[in-house]
């Protein structure tokens, strides 16, 4: 098609544009990072706010990999829902969620170790869009659960772990790529070796902070690359990461909500923990 275009004299600019509008790009892919929030799940106790990332192809059409957290402490299992079949095509993605969270709260948990039965598997549907045009070009749109679960209360099955939340059918997500900022959030690892601390600035009016563990190669092979979320209340500026014995690529991700579940702060920090010699 090029020798034809060229046969009439298409200046090469004009042609790259020209070959742009026969093949679109899409949407950008790559590493994406955010959360999602729950809606209208009948239980006003609870935090409705989770995290979510995407491995989304780079080209026009292609696959999507990634996982959703609902984990809030880090006595939690660090269980997900995993992606098993999506798709990008252009500035769209879409496929199927599965996996098991915490145990139904309604269940005793030492009844439900005794006899090793697994915690609820969950299939949940997902649809979204590149929003070129929003601050930060993400990636949004919906989950929703196919199988009745909404309104059902989750605890986790862990000693001495108090945490419990409740399942809306539908939840709205916003993913960014892992160089955008929005607030002055001052993100910053310091110290040395494996004694490492996360440290932060919370935006005026922050009500909750998600801040996010990312293992970067898993979460780029089809893995689940969280290694922890936890989902802050009480102001802090500072946690201390999970730092292996060999050297890993992570990302850390801080998102600063106010009291509507806004997001109002947004920073990544990619760095091996501990830094390779």
């Amino acid at each position: 098609m090029a020798e034809i275009l060229e046969s009439v004299f298409l200046p090469e600019e004009s042609l790259d544009k020209f070959l742009d509008k026969l093949t679109p790009e899409g949407g950008r892919g790559g590493l994406y990072v955010g959360h999602f929030v729950e809606i209208d799940d009948g239980d006003d106790s609870d935090i409705d706010i989770g995290a979510v990332y995407f491995d989304i192809s780079k080209d026009g059409a292609g696959s999507v990999d990634g996982s959703f957290s609902y984990q809030q402490q880090a006595c939690q299992e660090n269980n997900v829902l995993g992606i098993n079949s999506a798709i990008k095509v252009d500035n769209y993605i879409a496929g199927k969620v599965t996996g098991s969270l915490d145990t139904l709260k309604f269940l005793d948990i030492k009844y439900v170790s005794d006899l090793g039965i697994e915690t609820p598997n969950l299939l949940t549907t997902f649809a979204g869009n590149f929003a070129k045009n929003e601050a930060g070009a993400p990636w949004k749109g919906s989950f929703e659960y196919q199988d009745g679960l909404g309104g059902k209360k989750l605890s986790s099955g862990q000693d001495n772990c108090n945490v419990s939340y409740t399942i809306s059918d539908r939840s709205n997500f916003k993913t960014y790529p892992l160089d955008y900022q929005l607030g002055e959030l001052n993100l910053d690892i310091t110290g040395n070796g494996s004694q490492k601390t996360i440290t932060w600035q919370n935006p005026s009016n922050t009500k909750h902070v998600l801040l996010s563990q990312i293992d970067v190669n898993k979460a780029e092979s089809g893995a689940n690359g969280y290694v922890q979320n936890l989902l802050l209340s009480n102001l802090e500026t500072q946690f201390a990461p999970v730092i292996p014995d060999r050297s890993t690529n992570y990302a850390i991700v801080v998102q600063a909500f106010d009291a509507n579940n806004s997001l109002i702060g947004y920073q990544a920090l990619v760095q091996d923990l501990p830094e390779s010699l």
